[in-house]
């Protein structure tokens, strides 16, 4: 699971807690601190209070997340097949399922299973409630056609968004002189040792000895290892 999801882990437990607290003192001054304490949803607040708290300490239990708002959203749907809530808790589910790398793979057909449980919590909730099953079909498919259309219209800067950070190495840092971070860059951007150096009017040789001593600086081999480096950093000139 990605790092990232420990801060969210964190925030998660102080809103639910908070939630918890308001809860208290407005069901406390209507029914009692005890029955504050004891009420169904106070229950649930505080319970997932704490095991969104474990999801943040833990980082195999950071699982919770995603599964916490897939799992809650049918509670507030079922009490109203059109509720906001019940919505808000699906659409930060599949969110989290997302940063967590979910549909990675197999993408089209996660999406559908996913569409398909929230149609049938819909279904269900409409069922319970007697209500128009257009109650149900409407809210799924204007959730996943604003879903769509957020993905057609920002695809690139939800990736950019969802991916997550990869740490950076600075070449500078790392002691390259101005040619060493110039033909390590070009090197990354697919130029051939050639194309390096009639770029640079230079002689092949200059341009593999210069990147040799590169290499050396930033403890690799050959270009395989500068390509490695690459993909798990983000080079900065």
């Amino acid at each position: 699971m990605p790092k990232s999801l420990r801060a969210s882990g964190f925030l998660f437990a102080s809103i639910f807690l908070l939630g918890f607290l308001v809860n208290l003192v407005f069901i406390g001054m209507r029914d009692g601190i005890l029955r504050g304490l004891l009420h169904p949803y106070q229950i649930i607040l505080i319970a997932a209070t704490g095991l969104f708290l474990l999801s943040g300490f833990f980082e195999r239990l950071r699982w919770i997340q995603p599964l916490m708002f897939i799992v809650l959203s049918p509670v507030s749907i079922i009490s109203d097949a059109q509720s906001i809530y019940g919505l808000g808790f699906f659409v930060m589910g599949v969110i989290l399922l997302e940063r967590a790398g979910f549909f990675v793979k197999r993408r089209s057909i996660k999406f559908f299973i996913v569409l398909s449980y929230l149609l049938v919590i819909e279904i269900v909730a409409v069922v319970v409630s007697k209500r128009p099953i257009a109650d149900a079909v409407s809210p799924t498919f204007f959730i996943a056609a604003f879903g769509l259309f957020l993905w057609f219209l920002y695809n690139d800067k939800l990736v950019t968004m969802l991916k997550e950070p990869r740490p950076s190495v600075s070449l500078v840092d790392k002691g390259l002189s101005a040619a060493e971070r110039s033909f390590v860059l070009l090197t990354l951007a697919g130029k051939s040792h050639k194309e390096i150096a009639v770029e640079f009017d230079l002689k092949e040789s200059t341009v593999r000895n210069t990147l040799a001593r590169a290499y050396k600086k930033l403890g690799v081999e050959d270009r395989v290892g500068l390509a490695i480096i690459g993909e798990r950093y983000e080079i900065l000139g």
